[in-house]
């Protein structure tokens, strides 16, 4: 493999390395939130260990990154403010219910794909991880959902069609290098657009 291209990967698995250390703290905050809100105590608890899901991607991804010569950038996310229960949930629905969702589907498709023996072995448990994280995005939107206004649900839905919006625009303007697609599993632009296909009979 060209230096090139191997530095490029790196810097994609520390930007990935990166994403999964700042889910750490996002993960907590929405369980305590959850708690606040008087949601049931299954949804803190997975909450809870989903944050410790991505404490171990973060080692699995930094690890690729540092094998290809790169660095996590340091995490530095500004302190979390008290919000309300539609502010809480239209994050849920716009970083959970899509962008988490898309990226389970993305990352299982890694772990199939990629032509890295090693990021496959990485990718396969954090995908399932992934999924279940997916899975809980939804749960909390259910479960808010009989306690929002029939106004503050639109707004809600609103922001899911609209994160979808910027999601497809996002990959298809973006094609991914294609030492990506072979090394990383990285799906091509089509592919990606497959993959939001099935996303957007959720969102909608």
């Amino acid at each position: 493999m060209q230096h090139e291209q191997a530095c490029e990967l790196g810097a994609l698995y520390a930007h990935v390395a990166w994403l999964e250390a700042a889910s750490v703290p996002a993960f907590l905050r929405l369980a305590d939130e959850l708690a606040a809100h008087g949601a049931p105590k299954a949804l803190v608890k997975a909450a809870r260990r989903a944050a410790g899901d991505e404490v171990r991607h973060t080692r699995a991804m930094q690890a690729l990154a540092r094998r290809h010569g790169a660095l996590m950038p340091e995490v530095d996310l500004p302190p979390f403010q008290p919000r309300s229960l539609e502010a809480m949930c239209t994050e849920n629905a716009v970083e959970g219910c899509v962008r988490e969702t898309f990226g389970a589907l993305v990352t299982g498709w890694q772990a199939r794909t990629a032509g890295d023996a090693e990021v496959r072995r990485a990718l396969e448990p954090i995908s399932r991880d992934e999924l279940r994280h997916a899975e809980l995005a939804w749960a909390v939107d259910a479960w808010a959902a009989e306690r929002l206004t029939s106004p503050e649900r639109e707004r809600i839905r609103q922001a899911r069609r609209e994160a979808l919006s910027a999601l497809e625009h996002e990959v298809g303007s973006q094609p991914p290098p294609e030492h990506f697609v072979r090394e990383a599993g990285v799906p091509s632009r089509e592919q990606a657009l497959g993959l939001l296909q099935g996303l957007a009979v959720l969102v909608v």
